[in-house]
């Protein structure tokens, strides 16, 4: 009889902290291969690479340094990949607590998405999205570590 409530109380901590470790789990993500060819289409490439390199291995200010410049030439160009440098640069700004900046980001991200779920579908996306947004229900409660004034 007295596991139940320990059982409990495990599942209970478990469903608590599901969603912000999940949402953690987002990664930057890559460019394809096939698209374009330009020399300016390589420079976005190479500056998204070296940031998720960075991100990847914790140097999230550095990141952000390729992330901005790889979504700076992709604004410039109206490049097609300009949904994934916006949200690669949103993700990095969220891990550097810069969660104003990444509502910016991550909404270029979302506008110029072009369908890729890995966007529409981020949890980080919609957890920034909705608490910098009364009009917006949030579905999810945000994490205590998201520092969101206006999320209540």
């Amino acid at each position: 009889m007295t596991h139940i409530p320990m059982m409990i109380l495990l599942s209970l901590i478990l469903i608590l902290t599901a969603g912000p470790s999940e949402a953690g789990k987002e990664s930057p993500i890559p460019l394809p291969k096939s698209e374009g060819s330009k020399s300016f289409d390589m420079e976005i490439s190479n500056a998204n690479e070296k940031g998720i390199r960075l991100f990847e291995t914790g140097n999230f200010e550095a990141a952000r340094k390729y992330f901005s410049k790889a979504e700076s030439l992709a604004r410039q160009l109206r490049d097609p990949a300009l949904g994934v440098t916006s949200y690669n640069l949103g993700l990095t700004l969220h891990r550097l607590n810069f969660h104003e900046k990444a509502v910016d980001a991550f909404a270029y991200a979302k506008k110029h998405s072009r369908g890729n779920p890995r966007i529409t579908e981020s949890r980080l996306l919609h957890l920034h999205e909705c608490g910098f947004n009364p009009s917006i229900q949030c579905k999810i409660t945000p994490p205590p570590d998201l520092h969101i004034e206006v999320s209540n």
